[in-house]
C-alpha cells in the first residue's frame, strides 16, 4: 500500500494498534454498524482523530472511524462517525485520495 498524506500506517506499532482498537470498543454502543464486528486498526490520519480499521469479518471491508475521545462510554449512534468502504481499493481511490487532494488545495 502506498500511503498518501495525511494517512500513515500504524500496523508496525502494536501499542498504537491496541490503543485505537480499545478506544473504538469503548466508544461503540448498540446500534452502531461496527458494534460486535471484529476489527484491526491499520492506519491513522495525522491531522484528525480518524482511524482506518479492517473489518475482520471476511467481507474485505474497511472503515474510517472518527474517534471522539469523550470518555463517557459508550457513544450513542451515529457516533463515532463511520464510513464503511467495500474494499481497500475503494478506500484508497475514494477515501485516501480525496483526503490527500483536500489537504493539497
Amino acid at each position: 500500500m502506498e500511503w498518501l498524506s495525511p494517512w500513515y500506517s500504524i500496523a508496525d506499532n502494536a501499542a498504537q494498534v491496541q490503543a485505537m482498537e480499545a478506544e473504538l470498543r469503548r466508544e461503540l454502543g448498540r446500534g452502531h454498524p461496527l458494534f460486535g464486528v471484529p476489527v484491526r486498526a491499520v492506519a491513522r490520519r495525522e491531522d484528525r482523530d480518524d482511524v482506518l480499521f479492517t473489518l475482520e469479518d471476511g467481507t474485505g471491508r474497511v472503515a474510517v472511524v472518527h474517534l471522539t475521545w469523550t470518555y463517557s462510554p459508550p457513544e450513542r449512534p451515529p457516533w463515532p462517525s463511520t464510513m464503511v468502504f467495500a474494499s481497500w481499493e475503494e478506500w484508497a481511490a475514494e477515501g485516501m485520495r480525496a483526503d490527500h487532494d483536500e489537504i493539497r488545495e
